[in-house]
């Protein structure tokens, strides 16, 4: 079964990164989140949003969002990094990329309709990021990431 070849809608921002975080949440929602101790992972689901750890600090990443109709084939024609999944809620059917520090990161997006969603999030340029951290502050891109989110049908 072929799955959709192009996504319903897509946007690009550059959020403002600090403690290695940013974030991506249901419009009127300012979740809460568990700590990252103990976990290796690039981001972790809260309660209507997903949190994500960054390689680098005090910068600002390039960060896609495409919203699709149903699970996208994953993208053969780029490395990635890392390659993760998660769960987000939307009791609104609008979300917002925010920043470290929970302003907002970006134009607000139409999802289409409330309710479970995936987001599958794709990381690359980690390395460079950390390493630019070291020596940079503010720098802009280095660290890409690509967030792909679609509905979750009843039967999934």
């Amino acid at each position: 079964m072929a799955g959709p070849t192009s996504p319903i809608l897509r946007t690009d921002a550059q959020p403002r990164v600090e403690y290695s975080q940013f974030l991506l949440a249901d419009d009127e929602s300012l979740p809460e989140f568990p700590g990252w101790k103990g976990s290796s992972r690039v981001l972790v689901e809260g309660d209507r949003g997903v949190l994500f750890r960054t390689a680098g600090n005090d910068f600002f990443p390039d960060v896609r969002i495409e919203v699709w109709s149903s699970e996208p084939h994953l993208p053969q024609d780029q490395l990635w990094d890392v390659i993760e999944e998660a769960a987000i809620v939307s009791r609104t059917g609008r979300i917002r990329l925010r920043e470290w520090d929970r302003s907002p990161a970006g134009e607000l997006l139409q999802l289409g309709s409330t309710g479970d969603y995936r987001l599958r999030a794709h990381c690359r340029g980690r390395a460079e990021a950390t390493a630019r951290s070291a020596q940079d502050l503010f720098y802009e891109g280095v660290e890409e990431w690509l967030l792909q989110i679609w509905p979750i049908a009843p039967s999934d």
